[in-house]
């Protein structure tokens, strides 16, 4: 069994984690749902979209608050 050296520079640290939530936090941003129903607009998640719009904004909205507090907790 091999010991990890909690010394070693080299050894991953969590923060690539980190920084995918903090990019999937950006996605996600509600500021950004009207980019994201002009790239829906013309399919089935588009029409989706459309008539679900405050639940997704809702919803979008929690899961990237989600992932905020998780970029934060690991970046900093």
């Amino acid at each position: 069994m091999t010991m990890r050296d909690e010394s070693c520079q080299s050894c991953s640290d969590g923060k690539g984690r980190g920084y995918l939530y903090a990019a999937i936090t950006a996605v996600l941003c509600p500021c950004h749902l009207p980019l994201v129903g002009l790239f829906l607009g013309g399919g089935a998640a588009g029409a989706l979209f459309a008539q679900h719009f405050m639940l997704l904004a809702i919803a979008l909205g929690v899961l990237s608050l989600i992932s905020f507090v998780a970029a934060v907790r690991i970046l900093l």
